[in-house]
């Protein structure tokens, strides 16, 4: 058996009812490196998991590899003065990351005065009259923003967001009377859709691995994500729609249409190419952006800085 392992590229998984008591051959076998299992169903939960591999792998290896992208000095310099300043990156400038390398965000204004409430009713008044917005608090002291306080949704015309902006400082300051508020975010509501997240993290051993799952609340509450290792190719991206329990809803259900999900797809290598450039970000999170049939929209964006890691790509490290 020992020099069948070794005459032969296909992998051997030995059963053996002798497993416990470690006979003289099986301890040949063990060591040299042959896997050996005490009972047939877990030996062909093996082979099953080994032939799922191989055929993962061929599918990857003939997918052609997706171009990178090399860091904008602008960006780059974003992450240093974040860095400086002890902080993770505002929630506009996060979306500036996306936006800049071509993720479908929302235009949006950030207010810091009366003056600037005032600009941004005006900008946001359509043919049709003031277009429903959000506004969310702006500092780095808040993560929750919604626990504090700092969320208003559906405000139309300047008084609504004079009275919000109120309500939402005086909130905030009562759930921390020392927090740094750098200001007010507003935004046009987004319409209806399919919340999905997607999520990054640098894992110690795995290096960045990319997440994608149904968004929203329901994140917490049903856990059907799926993951892969950072860099993504094509297919990654497409198992991952496909993958997760939630592809019926993204593929339209009782009546409602289905989501555009090339656009997906589309965002998941971006994000993946936006890791790869950046060796600051440690962590990110879009949650929720909005599927429709026509595309997406990122409706929150966090992205947290790595404090340590210096402004290098990748490929300089190596």
């Amino acid at each position: 058996m020992v020099d069948l392992s070794k005459a032969t590229t296909k992998p051997l998984v030995i059963y053996s009812l002798y497993t416990p008591i470690k006979p003289p051959a099986l301890r040949r076998l063990h060591e040299a490196g042959l896997p050996i299992y005490a009972s047939i169903e877990q030996s062909v939960r093996v082979l099953a998991a080994l032939g799922e591999r191989g055929q993962y792998l061929a599918q990857s290896h003939s997918q052609a590899p997706e171009t990178s992208v090399e860091p904008q000095p602008a960006l780059s310099a974003l992450f240093a003065r974040a860095q400086a300043e002890g902080r993770d990156l505002f929630e506009y400038e996060a979306k500036q990351l996306l936006r800049d390398h071509g993720i479908d965000v929302p235009l949006e204004l950030v207010v810091r005065s009366e003056e600037e409430l005032v600009e941004a009713a005006a900008r946001f008044r359509g043919a049709a009259g003031d277009t429903p917005l959000a506004m969310k608090v702006v500092s780095r002291d808040i993560l929750h923003k919604s626990d504090a306080g700092g969320v208003k949704l559906n405000l139309v015309g300047e008084p609504a967001l004079r009275q919000a902006r109120a309500e939402i400082l005086d909130a905030c300051r009562a759930y921390d009377p020392d927090a740094d508020i750098e200001g007010l975010l507003v935004t046009p509501m987004a319409r209806k859709g399919v919340e999905v997240i997607v999520g990054v993290i640098r894992d110690p051993i795995f290096g960045p691995v990319l997440m994608f799952g149904l968004g929203g609340i329901f994140v917490e509450i049903l856990e059907d994500v799926a993951f892969r290792s950072i860099p993504l190719t094509r297919h990654d991206a497409r198992s991952m729609v496909e993958q997760i329990k939630a592809k019926k809803i993204l593929s339209g259900v009782r009546g409602e249409s289905a989501v555009d999900k090339e656009a997906l797809i589309d965002l998941l290598l971006t994000v993946s190419r936006i890791v790869e450039a950046y060796p600051q970000l440690s962590e990110l999170d879009l949650n929720p952006v909005i599927a429709h049939a026509d595309g997406y929209a990122v409706v929150d964006a966090r992205v947290i800085v790595d404090r340590d890691r210096s402004t290098t790509t990748a490929d300089e490290e190596t």
